[in-house]
């Protein structure tokens, strides 16, 4: 009920006492203006919008929904207000109907640059970035000096493949908020991406890269805990062969609010030798990662290590044919042995022991497919007839919905296909093997029945198969990290802008020495690249 003896006056000074406050940082206090407003007057929809406001501000999103709706209600409803009630319906995970509240707000008000920002981020989470694209473009048309919408455009940017549209973007964004480390380090991953296309287009170097560490150098200069941009500079500078700075950055992975690996209570280790006590490695990441990396166990063990591996269960069968390493896949199976030890993560140990591209052990084949699966294998694809090709073409997560700038479109394999007296095996997983139904050449892979139990271990069957083919062609997966661990042919294709592990401006890998990269051009043309594999593949059979 209203209070009969309090003027609009007097409310509205109430009201501005809770801006001024708000406009501080100093919500609690601005709560209490906006409240004691609400007790004299509870319908007054200004200080409803306000309080709706705080709430979301606090991640109350549920509350300030409730609040802003009645705001709404005892109006009059302005665009301001359905531009919250969209924010809290987004961060409650209903997109449709935050979508709906937003286009209420711009209908009410056009020229409400918020209003547009908002629904391009909803559009971007929704998977739409042309639609988000849109709508960035009118926010910051409206109010071209918007940070946040500076930002968020130029990250969006940057995930179409758009880079230097991207890093406009930041440095204008960078004019309005000067020194943000979180602008500074976008930044920096952006003219990483340039780079590498200046490379694609044919220069031989570029000023780019040196221009993306400065960026990181500063953005560390200005949040020196700001981990992630020490474990972004990282790799910069492994893609760049610098492999002793850049592992020393990519430590700081571990600092990172989602570290990449669990630290174990036990003393970290860091080279050194004591008699008696073990070296145990910590697995991380994805599978590739656990392949490529654990070639460097039965190396720590020939010089005398006493190594432990401790990966994921599914792994273990594969990896127990590395020499000289005790492959665990528990923190209680580790502790079973009373021997002391000292731990690091898997991936530092290049960082750790101080090791250069150049100096890299690659000991392939260092992993051992199964003699009894390789017969077994070598019956069911019967006599060699032709030149045996096994082919991948995307990551297989079962939950996969969207491809991404590694993955290679199946029709782009038709240069492989064509070439006279080859037949292809799919050693793909998952989703991406309904692309064969769409393609001309169906009708010549094989798909095989291998490794399709899920509580069963990793890659058992696959790695059989791989070693009764003449060739693995396959993109940036766990696929051709386990063909070149076997030791056998593999012909690796990655996207222009591509992972650290493939460095630059090289066709071969400190890795696996039976492996040759084969690189997009900036055109991104798969297809292209692929006529240049199949060249390749011509040139090996002779």
């Amino acid at each position: 009920m209203t209070d009969p003896n309090a003027t609009p006056q007097t409310i509205a000074q109430i009201l501005q006492q809770g801006l001024f406050h708000h406009r501080q940082g100093q919500l609690r206090p601005a709560m209490e203006r906006y409240m004691e407003v609400l007790r004299i007057n509870p319908e007054h929809a200004e200080a409803l919008y306000c309080c709706a406001v705080v709430a979301c501000a606090e991640g109350q999103f549920k509350e300030g929904v409730e609040v802003v709706r009645r705001a709404i209600k005892f109006g009059p409803a302005t665009a301001k207000m359905y531009n919250v009630l969209g924010q809290a319906l987004d961060r409650l995970g209903e997109p449709l109907e935050a979508i709906k509240a937003i286009d209420q707000a711009i209908a009410l008000d056009p020229k409400l640059a918020a209003a547009h920002g908002n629904r391009a981020n909803i559009m971007v989470d929704a998977g739409m970035p042309l639609e988000a694209l849109k709508s960035f473009d009118k926010a910051i048309d409206l109010d071209p000096a918007s940070v946040p919408d500076l930002i968020n455009r130029g990250a969006l940017y940057e995930s179409i493949g758009r880079p230097a549209e991207a890093l406009k973007d930041y440095d204008k964004a960078l004019m309005g908020s000067p020194g943000d480390p979180r602008i500074l380090m976008n930044r920096g991953a952006v003219l990483k991406d340039l780079g590498l296309l200046d490379l694609g287009g044919g220069a031989e170097t570029s000023p780019r890269f040196k221009e993306a560490i400065a960026s990181y150098d500063q953005a560390i200069k200005a949040a020196p805990r700001m981990h992630e941009a020490f474990a972004a500079r990282g790799q910069i500078k492994m893609m760049l062969g610098d492999w002793p700075a850049g592992f020393a950055d990519y430590d700081h992975r571990g600092q990172l609010p989602e570290p990449t690996y669990k630290a174990l209570p036990e003393p970290r280790w860091h080279g050194e030798e004591r008699k008696g006590e073990r070296i145990v490695l910590t697995s991380e990441q994805g599978l590739g990662d656990a392949i490529q990396f654990s070639q460097l166990a039965p190396w720590l063990a020939a010089q005398g290590h006493d190594v432990t591996l401790m990966v994921r269960p599914g792994l273990k069968a594969l990896l127990s044919t590395l020499e000289g390493v005790t492959i665990v896949t528990s923190e209680d199976e580790l502790r079973t042995s009373d021997k002391p030890m000292r731990w690091a993560p898997l991936m530092s140990v290049p960082g750790i022991m101080e090791l250069t591209p150049d100096e890299m052990p690659c000991q392939a084949p260092y992993l051992k497919a199964e003699p009894a699966r390789v017969a077994k294998w070598r019956d069911t694809l019967g006599e060699r007839k032709a030149f045996r090709i096994g082919i991948n073409w995307a990551p297989g997560h079962a939950d996969r919905t969207v491809t991404s700038r590694r993955d290679i479109p199946l029709a782009a394999f038709k240069a492989i296909a064509d070439l006279p007296g080859v037949e292809l095996y799919a050693l793909q997983k998952g989703a991406p093997l309904e692309q064969i139904k769409g393609v001309s050449f169906r009708e010549q892979i094989k798909v095989l029945d291998a490794d399709n139990d899920p509580k069963a271990p990793l890659f058992l069957d696959t790695a059989a198969i791989i070693d009764n083919l003449d060739l693995v062609i396959g993109c940036d997966t766990a696929i051709v990290h386990l063909a070149g661990a076997l030791g056998r042919p593999v012909f690796t294709a990655v996207p222009v802008i591509s992972d650290w592990r493939w460095m630059i401006s090289r066709d071969d890998t400190p890795w696996y020495p039976t492996m040759r990269v084969f690189r997009q051009d900036s055109s991104g043309n798969w297809a292209a690249l692929m006529a240049r594999v199949a060249a390749a593949v011509a040139e090996l059979r002779g």
